[in-house]
């Protein structure tokens, strides 16, 4: 890094760090990076764990176009959840550079913490009380003749227009884009929690791209194990992700 002098031309001085555009001394960088990876990985286990694209991707994985239709879901899921992640993350950037705008982000993340913990508990009062109630939504029948470009549009939308999971998705993008990090490791944070969030779609597809017709008794098995518990493991974990966002925001406030 250059060094630039003052007005007096004795005294060096290094030029301000531009959050978007230069990275922070070398010694710095991954453990910057590591530290805001560590802070959105509760969130992108949560969308991981986000029953509805996971029991998608087995209905699409069972459809006779099952291995095209598989990984065109994929795709549409990687470009939804990444999206939305970068999309915020550089919002909450631009706020968090203005001192006037850091109770804005604060603000946005207790609300989308108080939104999260309200779903939860909405969630699990409406839980099934009995298998007969465990039934998939009717929609969902539509799946297994799913094309592969309609299987992609599926996962995106499952992606960006799910309550659900646009608010975590929020959520991460505030915390990567108030964290003061540069473009690159920006980038580097949000594609590790796309990674993340993706796997219960990747390693599905990944599976049967390989083994092929060998798991479809074991995907079956998934299916009807999350369509039983999806909603008792999602009320458990927006809990716990939204009080972690309402304390980061009573953190900032």
């Amino acid at each position: 890094m250059r060094r630039r002098l003052s007005t007096t031309g004795r005294v060096p001085l290094l030029p301000a760090p531009k959050r978007w555009h230069d990275w922070p001394e070398p010694n710095w960088r991954w453990p910057v990076v590591i530290v805001a990876f560590g802070a959105v990985l509760p969130v992108a286990v949560a969308v991981a764990l986000s029953p509805f694209p996971i029991i998608a991707v087995v209905l699409v994985l069972l459809s006779p176009s099952g291995r095209s239709a598989g990984l065109a879901f994929l795709a549409g899921r990687v470009v939804g959840v990444a999206l939305i992640v970068v999309l915020v993350a550089a919002i909450s950037d631009l706020l968090e550079r203005s001192e006037d705008a850091a109770p804005i982000v604060a603000l946005l993340r207790l609300l989308v913490g108080a939104a999260l913990v309200v779903l939860a508990v909405w969630k699990w009062r409406g839980r099934p009380r009995t298998a007969a109630d465990s039934a998939l939504p009717a929609w969902m029948g539509a799946i297994e003749g799913s094309s592969p470009a309609g299987a992609a549009r599926l996962a995106f939308l499952l992606s960006v227009a799910n309550p659900k999971e646009l608010l975590l998705g929020v959520g991460a993008g505030v915390t990567i884009g108030s964290a003061g990090l540069p473009l690159a490791a920006t980038l580097t944070v949000a594609a590790g929690y796309t990674v993340i969030a993706c796997l219960s779609v990747l390693v599905p597809v990944g599976v049967f791209v390989v083994a092929g017709e060998r798991i479809r008794e074991r995907l079956n098995e998934v299916r009807e194990f999350l369509v039983r518990h999806n909603t008792a493991i999602m009320s458990v974990v927006l809990l716990v992700i939204g009080a972690a966002l309402i304390g980061g925001g009573l953190a900032d406030l």
